[in-house]
């Protein structure tokens, strides 16, 4: 009796096909039902979202970069990868010792670099101080600094300058 019931609507009476479609109340009225149903979606695709966000965070937050010279070694060798995290300059300004990454100043563009082109340095000295280099040796505000980050010191002078 149960199976009967269940089969009674598919079952063309005589009236015709409008008259026998077993869902044609429930398809008239679709629009009050259909939004309150759970949306199908592959279970992975929450998992790529996800990733997604979290790619775009990241890629806000931080940047990988390829370290192509020697000029920063032994700290940082040819071929080693660096990331710059771009948070901390928000709310500080850079200190001297931090190694800093930087797009090339129009300055050494009228030099042929490539404006693309990003440094990587390290911070010797802040806004107001004088620098200067003595036959290889670092002076910052007319005291000179003891580079332990270096390879070799090079042999050249540099005039003071602020």
């Amino acid at each position: 009796m149960a199976v009967g019931g269940l089969l009674r609507g598919l079952v063309s009476p005589a009236g015709g096909a409008a008259a026998w479609l077993p869902c044609h109340e429930l398809f008239a009225s679709w629009h009050h039902w259909l939004p309150s149903l759970p949306r199908l979606r592959p279970p992975a695709s929450d998992g790529f979202k996800l990733l997604f966000v979290l790619l775009l965070f990241s890629a806000a937050l931080a940047e990988v970069r390829y370290i192509a010279s020697s000029s920063m070694a032994p700290t940082l060798r040819p071929g080693d990868r660096a990331v710059a995290e771009k948070v901390t300059y928000l709310f500080r300004r850079p200190s001297i010792g931090d190694i800093v990454f930087f797009k090339v100043p129009s300055a050494v563009q009228n030099y042929g670099v490539n404006k693309d082109v990003v440094f990587i340095k390290r911070v010797l000295a802040t806004p107001g101080d004088f620098i200067e280099v003595r036959q290889g040796q670092l002076i910052v505000n007319g005291i000179a600094l003891k580079e332990h980050y270096t390879a070799t010191h090079a042999l050249y002078t540099m005039e003071a300058m602020m």
